[in-house]
């Protein structure tokens, strides 16, 4: 009985484990995304929006 509740413990810890590092990606990633929201609702009004550069005219080939 004690190999199973050795290796039940084994699982149970390597399964917590995983189990933190996917909630601490998880907390990084939402914390970057309202990172980058709150920048762009705080920057876009203060600087004008970049103009549009007028698209480039092709040279026709030779036939």
């Amino acid at each position: 009985m004690s190999l199973w509740l050795s290796a039940a413990n084994a699982q149970a810890s390597s399964a917590r484990g995983l189990f933190a590092a996917n909630l601490a990606r998880a907390q990084k990633t939402a914390i970057e995304d309202m990172t980058r929201q709150t920048l762009a609702f705080w920057t876009t009004g203060a600087a004008p929006a970049a103009a549009k550069s007028a698209p480039k005219k092709r040279r026709r080939a030779r036939a």
